[in-house]
């Protein structure tokens, strides 16, 4: 429950922190050179974590609707980035996985995304540098994916 001081909204710790976290990735994402869309990036990215997946399914991890996904996955189709392939569980059904290709733009891309990084963070003075070591274990538990998976 948020806390007032005249009528005005008073922010907590809490509040601070996850703003905090909100300017950090946006600052992230335009730090590196764009190659694509940060959606066709992150679908890519699904894919090669994920293994390949149901339009549909692919669609709700990405927070999109299925015809934008259809859409998404048929461009990234045209470029050869993914491919299409029977549901070996379900003839009726396609699965979605990225090919060869696809795996070394994604690769590229992150590895762009890493060095940009890593120019910003080595030009931190040291003290900064050390506080963001220190934020390693929120980070690597804030992102976890198998705490997700057990709530």
């Amino acid at each position: 429950m948020p806390l007032y001081n005249f009528g005005m909204p008073v922010q907590t710790e809490d509040d601070v922190v996850a703003e905090a976290v909100h300017r950090l990735v946006r600052w992230a994402l335009r730090t590196v050179p764009k190659q694509m869309s940060m959606t066709a990036m992150g679908t890519l990215g699904t894919l090669s974590d994920g293994g390949p997946l149901r339009l549909s399914e692919l669609a709700d991890r990405e927070g999109t609707t299925q015809p934008g996904m259809t859409a998404l996955v048929n461009r990234l189709a045209e470029s050869g980035y993914v491919q299409r392939v029977a549901d070996p569980t379900d003839g009726r059904a396609a699965l979605v996985h990225i090919t060869a290709q696809g795996q070394r733009v994604l690769d590229e891309r992150r590895a762009a995304r890493t060095a940009a990084l890593i120019a910003e963070i080595e030009a931190l003075p040291a003290r900064h540098r050390d506080a963001l070591a220190n934020a390693l274990g929120a980070i690597d538990y804030l992102t976890d994916p198998a705490r997700r998976s057990n709530t």
